[in-house]
This record gives C-alpha cells, sequence and structure tokens, in this order.
C-alpha cells in the first residue's frame, strides 16, 4: 500500500526504524506523495524528522530522548538541472536495516560494527527532475545526503543545507577553528584548518569568513553536545565548510572560496549526473560520544583495497622540524636512530631531490634502512600552479598524468610511502588530485600523507592506505615560534576532542625543545600527546641524529624510561575511551591495543589540579602493572612510578601547571 499526506501523522515501524508519513485519512486516499518521513536510530533513542511545507520547502530536525539538537533546519540545494528548495513532492520511501562490519588498520577502533537505518527519500521537483534524500541514524548520530538523478552534466550552484542549533537555557558554545587571518583564509591547509580552535557563543560570528569541520556546538554547559562534519566526498563535489547566518543559531553550508588555490580550479562543484553529494555528518551525545565515535569513517564507501597487508601503521623519526632535510648522511642517523629504538618509519622531507645524484642516494638510504628493519617515506609538494610554495620541491610529480611513472619508479625502489603537502584548496580540482593519488598509491602499495590539506572526510575507511591527514596547527609550528607561535596547552586539549575526533591526525607530536618554555608546555604535557592524538604514522618530530646533547638522544639518556615507552607506545588502536574532560581545560584518554591500555591526559591550566578517574573500562577481574610517568622536579624532567591496579579502581593523578603524564597498563 502506498499512502502519503503533506500534513498530519501516524507511525509505522519496519526493520527496526520508524517511518512517519501517513495520516489516516492519506492511508485512504492512496496518494504517491510523503509529507514527513521520521527515522529512529537502532537503540530508538536518536530521530532525524524531514518534513515538507506547503510551499514544498524540505527541513529537518534532530532529537535525541526527545530533546530537539537540531532545530528545523533547511535542506536542498540548486544545480542547473535540479531545484531542491521549493516546490519539491516525495514520494514513498525505502528503508533498509545497516549491519555491517569492516576493520581499520588505522584509528581509534580496529574492529567496526555498523549499525544503523537508512531510508531513502524519493524527490521531485517543480520542473520534474528527479533526486534522493537519503537519511542515515545511528545510535552515536544522524546524517543525511543529495543523489541527483537523470542524465548529463550537473552544476551545483548553491547548497541550503544549515544547521539550526538551540540556545538552551544557560546557554550554547561553539568550539570551531574560524576562517580568519587574512590572506590565509584562502589557503584552508592554513586558514581553517590549521587555525587555534576558539570557543564561541551562538551569534558571535555571523561576521566571519566561516567554520571549519568538524565544528562542536556545546549545549546546556556540556549536558549535551552535537558535532558537525562531513564523509565520503568524491571528485562528484567540492570541499565545504560552515558559516553562521544572521538567522539565531543557523550555520549553513559554505563552498570554497573562489581565491583558494591561488585562484585556480571552480568554486561551484559539477558532475556527470547521477552523482551524490558528500553525507553532511552529525554526531550527537555526550562528548565521550563526540570523541569516541566512527561514524565519518562508518559513512564511507568500503575498501578498494583487496589485500591490505603491506598497510602497516608505525612510529616514524623525522628531521624537517628540527635541522631541515639536509644531507643522505643525515638521513642515515636517523635511520640508524629509529633502528636503535625500534620505530618503523623514516620521512625524508623536502628538496631531497636537490641533492647530488639524489636518486642513487635515495635508493643507498633504502638499501641502508632495510638492513636495519627500516621502511623510507618521501615528501612531494602536490604541485602546479595552485600551490603556495613551488620552491619546495619535488615539485609537480604528483599531477596526472606523471604521477604513476613516479609512483612505479620509487615503489621499485623499495619507497614504502609518500606526504604529499600544499593542495591549499578544498575546491572540486583538488578533491580530484587527493582521490587520483589515493587511486594511483593503491596500485603500488604507496602508503599517503596528507599535508596541507583537508580534514579527513572518511577517505582512510575507502582508502586504508591513507594513513593520515595535517589539518591542525601541529607541532612542528614551534619551528617558527618567532614569528606566530606554536600550539598552547589549550589548543593541545581542544584538539584531542575535536580535530581528532574525525580521524588520523598527523600533529608531529613529542617535542623536547626550548621552544615549549615559550608557550609553558612541560616535557610531560607532549610526551602524552603520543597517546592522545592518534595518527597511522607518527612522526615523532624532534631531533634524532648522533649527537647524544640535544633532541631524543639526550632525553632519553637521562630517562631511558620514556625512550622505552616511545618505542612501545602503538599509534593505531583496538579501542578509545574519552576517561575524563572538558573543552574548556584538560583531557584524559584511554586507548587499548590487544590486552594492555594506554593512558594520556594533559590540561590547560596555570596551576597545579587534581583529577579523579575511575578504571572502569579494564577488564573486569583482569589485573595490570600501571607504569606511570609524570613530570619531575622541573619542566624539563620526568619521574616514573609503577603499581598494581585493576578494573573498576578509583584514581587520581595531580598535574603541575599546563602538566600531563602518560601511563602503559600491562594486563598481568
Amino acid at each position: 500500500m502506498t499512502v502519503s499526506t503533506r500534513f498530519g501523522w501516524c507511525a509505522r515501524r519496519a526493520a527496526g526504524l520508524f517511518l512517519l508519513a501517513w495520516a489516516l485519512a492519506a492511508c485512504e486516499s492512496g496518494s504517491s506523495e510523503v509529507g514527513a518521513v521520521l527515522l529512529s536510530s537502532p537503540n530508538g533513542e536518536l530521530q532525524i524528522a524531514v518534513v515538507a511545507d506547503m510551499e514544498g520547502r524540505l527541513s529537518y530536525s534532530v532529537a535525541k530522548d526527545g530533546v530537539t539538537l537540531v532545530e528545523q533546519s533547511p535542506l536542498g540545494l540548486v544545480s542547473t538541472t535540479h531545484d531542491l528548495t521549493g516546490g519539491v513532492t516525495m514520494s514513498a520511501a525505502s528503508e533498509r536495516a545497516i549491519d555491517e562490519s569492516y576493520t581499520m588498520p588505522t584509528g581509534k577502533r580496529s574492529e567496526r560494527r555498523v549499525l544503523g537505518s537508512e531510508l531513502t527519500l524519493p524527490l521531485r521537483d517543480g520542473n520534474g527532475a528527479r533526486a534522493e534524500l537519503i537519511l542515515r541514524a545511528h545510535d552515536d548520530g544522524v546524517a543525511f545526503r543529495y543523489h541527483l538523478l537523470g542524465e548529463g552534466d550537473s552544476e551545483v550552484t548553491s547548497e541550503s543545507t544549515g544547521f539550526s542549533i538551540p540556545a538552551g537555557a544557560s546557554g550554547t558554545r561553539v568550539l570551531t577553528r574560524p576562517y580568519d587571518g587574512g590572506d590565509a583564509i584562502f589557503a584552508p591547509s592554513a586558514g581553517g584548518y590549521e587555525m587555534p580552535p576558539e570557543i564561541l557563543s551562538l551569534g558571535q560570528a555571523i561576521d566571519r569568513t566561516g567554520f571549519a569541520f568538524p565544528t562542536l556546538f556545546e549545549i546546556e554547559q556540556g549536558a549535551r553536545y552535537v558535532m558537525v562534519s562531513a564523509s565520503d566526498l568524491d571528485p562528484s563535489y567540492c570541499g565545504t565548510r560552515l558559516h553562521e547566518t544572521p538567522d539565531g543559531g543557523l550555520y549553513r553550508i559554505r563552498f570554497p572560496d573562489e581565491r583558494e588555490g591561488r585562484g585556480l580550479g571552480e568554486v561551484l562543484p559539477k558532475a556527470p549526473l547521477p552523482f551524490m553529494t558528500p553525507w553532511r555528518v552529525i554526531v550527537v551525545g555526550d562528548l565521550s560520544t563526540v570523541v569516541e565515535s566512527t561514524l565519518v569513517d562508518d559513512l564511507s564507501r568500503p575498501s578498494v583495497v583487496e589485500d591490505p597487508s603491506w598497510i602497516v601503521p608505525g612510529r616514524s623519526a623525522w628531521s624537517w622540524y628540527s635541522q631541515e632535510t639536509g644531507t643522505p648522511e643525515l638521513q642515515s642517523e636517523y635511520i640508524d636512530f629509529a633502528a636503535e629504538y625500534g620505530w618503523d618509519y623514516v620521512l625524508i622531507d623536502a628538496k631531497w631531490d636537490q641533492w647530488d645524484d639524489a636518486e642513487q642516494s635515495v635508493q643507498d638510504l633504502i638499501a641502508e634502512a632495510d638492513a636495519s628493519g627500516v621502511k623510507l617515506m618521501l615528501w612531494y609538494n602536490s604541485g602546479g600552479p595552485h600551490t603556495t610554495s613551488p620552491a619546495e620541491t619535488p615539485l609537480n610529480r604528483m599531477l596526472a598524468p606523471v604521477r604513476r611513472d613516479e609512483m612505479q619508479k620509487i615503489a621499485g625502489w623499495g619507497i614504502a610511502g609518500i606526504k604529499v603537502d600544499f593542495f591549499n584548496s578544498d575546491k572540486q580540482n583538488r578533491v580530484e588530485q587527493y582521490i587520483g593519488i589515493l587511486e594511483d598509491a593503491k596500485d603500488f602499495a604507496l602508503l599517503v600523507n596528507y599535508h596541507g590539506a583537508t580534514i579527513p572526510r572518511g577517505w582512510q575507511r575507502t582508502y586504508p592506505h591513507l594513513m593520515t591527514h595535517e589539518a591542525v596547527n601541529g607541532a612542528e609550528n614551534y619551528k617558527f615560534i618567532g614569528i606566530g607561535g606554536g600550539p598552547t596547552a589549550i589548543m593541545n586539549v581542544q584538539h584531542a576532542l575535536l580535530r581528532n575526533s574525525v580521524g588520523s591526525m598527523d600533529y608531529t607530536p613529542v617535542v623536547f625543545e626550548s621552544a615549549l618554555e615559550a608557550v609553558g608546555l612541560p616535557y610531560a604535557h607532549s610526551l602524552a600527546q603520543s597517546v592522545l592524538f592518534e595518527s597511522g604514522l607518527q612522526h615523532f618530530a624532534d631531533r634524532a641524529d648522533s649527537n647524544t646533547e640535544v633532541g631524543y638522544r639526550a632525553v632519553f639518556g637521562a630517562y631511558p624510561y620514556v625512550g622505552d615507552f616511545m618505542s612501545t607506545v602503538p599509534v593505531a588502536w583496538d579501542d578509545t575511551r574519552l576517561v575524563r574532560g572538558s573543552i574548556d581545560d584538560h583531557v584524559i584518554l584511554a586507548r587499548r591495543k590487544r590486552d594492555d591500555w594506554y593512558l594520556g591526559g594533559i590540561h590547560a591550566v596555570e596551576e597545579s589540579v587534581e583529577y579523579d578517574f575511575s578504571l572502569d573500562f579494564l577488564e573486569a577481574g583482569a589485573r595490570y602493572e600501571m607504569a606511570l610517568i609524570e613530570q619531575g622536579e622541573n619542566e624539563s624532567s620526568f619521574e616514573r612510578s609503577v603499581m598494581a591496579v585493576e578494573a573498576g579502581e578509583p584514581l587520581s593523578i595531580v598535574l603541575p601547571p599546563n602538566g600531563g603524564f602518560v601511563a602503559a597498563l600491562i594486563r598481568q
């Protein structure tokens, strides 16, 4: 039976989800139009509702446990073939239950079980053009996307999608990274993704240039959280961001600025029909839900890599932060260090191609590394006139069609992967390049690290050899402490709760340099980042040459247990838990690898604070040996203690000003 109405609601349940569309009178009419639908999560706690008003304008809302967390918000887009902003009619929806499992070599959780409900809602615009609105509801969030049907090319001229966030009786705060900062806003890798997070109030930033995904809304003083991001972006569309409108708490989708990528590339996405827009992702729950969610990955297409055995996460030595790329002789010292401490990789960064007899030098280093059980990665400029740093070479080798020859060559040498930098735009042409690189790298078994790049958008599920993205103001920026500064304590807290929640983050952590003094960070705060910040390739940034008086060798010589910890700390995890945290001042995370757990915690408070927490994430009945590393007598020192602990045991730790700690909990 096909039934519909524009008004009035009745409910039915099928395949574990709810569909609201039918009033009794309409049930008798046999009409094919549908006026409203409601989709519920498998546990029934979360709902997304879509309605059409009398003018055929679509809108949606999101509620959890009966509390509206996204108020009635606009849907729709306009293209050269479709107008879904008015005069839209809806037909009877189809629905299915989602039950998928997949594994990830990187990320916050290796084994993923995806349970959800999906509803496909057929649409026609006022001219009869066909489309679909696809809805998803999962226990940790909802999502939707548009599917434009038909033939020929279609250019999207505007997207009306909005997110109307309630003010709440006690207020709503916004944790986001604004697109401000002069010309940098036109290179999103620096002007948004790498801007310091800010906490704003609703309505405070109407005149600003927009906000990067992910953006987090804290409602009613932390009672509830809503995080907005995107997933499964493909070459049919461009990367987008948010901007706040004057309509009280309404945030809309914003396309790239025409000046991004040095003004090259089209702003408006254009693709052959049929095509889908990216998922608009809304994670809903408490702060733990946001931090632990894998929804951005879950919504993406399955892996295209048939045999992933060559995809191996690991720790990497990296000279650029402390010593630039230097000479082949310097890289040889980094290889020696990586081998000594059991690190898996060495990344050779920019300008390696300017060495004398560069290709032979790289191949000699590969042979040396192979003999030591270490793999090498090479840096590349994304190339083309869009890049803001053409002097950083190799240039133009990651452009189609020459990149396949380059990849085949270096894979033949034995290079394990590539780091590609300076994309500088979220326009569709750069999305095409991102996906093109991943497709080609797959064919040559090359790992990929994106720098000067967009945020994770679920690509790591589809292309699991994409190990990490930058899209953050990371520790390498301590290099520029005199001309802008590096990350502060509060930035680091918020990166763990916001940016890293949507995918791997190449923060280049754990530096023990004097630059930390300029931002008031102890060494223990930096060490904690090895656990707090997840990245499939964890590029430890400090100096790792043969000099024993500076960098890692100096610290490891004074505190051997710090070197031992960094030799064994995993970089890909089987589980992740938020132990406690606040966007204002602190975060403590627990991550599991097989039977063992690792704790990392930091705070951004200019005084000592005692934090209580429970080890309720441990396996019941099991005992663990916990080795705690925390600040010693001063900011550049450490101390270690060992104790036996078990599940549910209460603990407390005192963090000194801007302090941090790590702990390894080894199951006995």
